[in-house]
């Protein structure tokens, strides 16, 4: 069995992608698909996932 090992910008984008599935504000509501919420927990983990993510990317 082999460990994997994320680089922090995978890192930062799975801590994303968790909060988001686990968040009622960032889920889409079927039954009015019209009202966008903000989360502002989800922008500022955007923020830290695209600045690391664009420092890898710049390398």
């Amino acid at each position: 069995m082999t460990t994997l090992t994320l680089t922090p910008a995978k890192e930062a984008f799975v801590e994303l992608s968790e909060h988001c599935v686990a968040c009622p504000d960032c889920r889409p509501d079927p039954e009015r698909p019209q009202v966008k919420r903000e989360c502002t927990e989800a922008g500022e983990l955007y923020r830290v996932w695209f600045g690391l993510w664009r420092e890898e990317v710049q390398q």
